[in-house]
């Protein structure tokens, strides 16, 4: 939730009353009573026994007296939230190998980024919130993920509840609501989003709206081969993925944010993704990417596209 001394800049009415709906349909249904019951019996440990451990897992500890007392019902909380797609994290002892190695991308960007210390930055679609987390330590005025996954909250929540740091929120929210946040943001990070969107040139547009000015937008896509600015629009579904709208080249993603009133817009990585990165595990115990890519030519997806590959781009926005 946002803490209140941003109410004053945002239409807050307008916020409460969309997350009080989010939550009813996303967090408080019957499917998370079991989890909630466990939740209840989790007292998390006094703050000042808190620390932090910011690396490529981000590990959050307590005292070994409480971890070990508490070892069972840790477990059962971290287990309960199966799969875990972001990470890797430590949780009261507790390691959490998620099916990402969301490190990885996090060196990728990294070195690109702005002055952050008491800015205002947003992650849309931010999963569990593992970007976040890895920020705290450059001192920013807020840290906002966006995401319509009550798996994803409650994994945030789970964290911040030990970690207790008001600099942190998450909403139920997706880019669709971004206009919520007219010229709010400083930094925005949009991190394998865009390809779910039926209209990427909008979506690009809702991004350059909800920056102020000087903004900067962290923007990665999934991307086809070619030099020409266009865009592959698979038949049903890619790398096994149903609602994939469009692939589009490097080329075509600078036009889209260059058409939605970006500047500067940078090329940070292009990687092809391997199973280093992107695997099954003991935590995310469902098909991942060995399963998606076609057995006899592994750069070839199961539908005999290109293999996912992933583009980086770092944009302004001037006006």
């Amino acid at each position: 939730m946002l803490p209140e001394h941003f109410k004053s800049l945002l239409p807050y009415k307008e916020i409460a009353a969309l997350r009080e709906l989010q939550e009813v349909e996303l967090i408080r249904i019957s499917h998370w009573d079991k989890y909630r019951k466990l939740l209840a019996e989790f007292r998390a440990p006094a703050r000042e026994e808190v620390r932090i451990e910011d690396g490529p897992s981000f590990e959050v500890r307590a005292s070994d007296a409480f971890e070990k007392d508490n070892a069972q019902l840790i477990q059962a909380l971290v287990e309960g939230l199966i799969p875990w797609r972001k990470g890797p994290f430590s949780f009261l002892g507790y390691e959490i190998d998620a099916e990402w190695r969301s490190n990885l991308k996090w060196d990728r960007i990294a070195p690109h980024l702005p002055e952050m210390r008491n800015r205002r930055v947003g992650d849309v679609g931010s999963n569990n919130g593992y970007y976040l987390f890895r920020m705290l330590k450059y001192d920013p005025a807020l840290l906002l993920g966006l995401d319509p996954s009550s798996r994803c909250f409650y994994q945030f929540d789970l964290f911040q509840r030990v970690i207790q740091d008001e600099r942190l929120a998450f909403e139920l929210f997706g880019i669709e609501h971004l206009h919520l946040f007219p010229e709010f943001f400083d930094v925005l990070f949009c991190l394998g989003v865009i390809y779910h969107r039926r209209d990427p040139y909008s979506s690009c547009r809702m991004l350059f709206d909800a920056l102020r000015t000087n903004g900067t937008l962290f923007f990665e896509s999934l991307v086809v081969p070619g030099d020409e600015p266009m865009a592959l629009c698979p038949v049903d579904r890619y790398a096994k993925m149903r609602n994939v709208w469009y692939v589009p080249t490097v080329s075509c993603m600078k036009i889209w944010l260059q058409k939605a009133g970006f500047e500067d817009v940078e090329e940070l990585s292009t990687v092809v993704v391997t199973t280093e990165e992107q695997r099954q595990t003991r935590l995310a115990p469902y098909e991942s990417l060995a399963d998606f890519l076609n057995p006899n030519d592994p750069t070839r997806t199961i539908e005999e596209y290109p293999a996912p590959t992933r583009t980086i781009l770092k944009a302004t926005k001037r006006l």
